[in-house]
């Protein structure tokens, strides 16, 4: 053989490109959406854990001072802007959680949970806070918190209602 017909190709056609650089972006377009509810379930999750990471501070505190604790919205009535943990005696603040962001409505939460300084709600009854997804994230399961009258928060992946 000669030598000019003996050379090697090494390296990609065009064509083979284009049809690799087409099959991942069908593939990319069908994982999206899969993509979305994982990180909104992963936002409303995050959500209800600092709620209830807050709510369990606000007991500790509330038995450990000997004094009344809340948990209150930053905004007024919106707890979507997040929360604080205050004694209601000085109206220390001991933690601060910041906004939920764009993808996470609040539903059924009460003006502010109170702790008395036995570690149980302030008042009678349940206390129930909702974190569910906006509408543009459908197919996504709520996280329901619930604080029974003892003072213990529990999450429950499922609607408040």
């Amino acid at each position: 053989m000669p030598r000019q017909c003996a050379r090697k190709l090494h390296g990609l056609t065009l064509i083979e490109v284009l049809v690799v650089v087409c099959i991942v972006g069908v593939i990319a377009t069908l994982a999206a959406p899969d993509l979305t509810r994982a990180l909104t379930n992963q936002r409303l999750r995050g959500a209800a854990t600092d709620l209830v990471s807050a709510l369990l501070l606000a007991r500790s505190e509330a038995i450990k001072r000997g004094v009344q604790v809340q948990v209150a919205p930053l905004a007024a009535g919106d707890w979507k802007s997040g929360w604080r943990v205050v004694t209601t005696s000085s109206g220390e603040q001991v933690e601060k959680t910041d906004a939920l962001g764009q993808w996470v409505d609040v539903q059924y939460a009460p003006s502010t949970i109170a702790y008395e300084r036995s570690g149980r709600l302030a008042g009678v009854g349940v206390a129930q806070i909702e974190f569910r997804a906006n509408a543009n994230a459908p197919g996504v399961t709520s996280r329901c918190v619930t604080i029974d009258p003892s003072g213990m928060p529990r999450v429950a992946r499922a609607s408040c209602s």
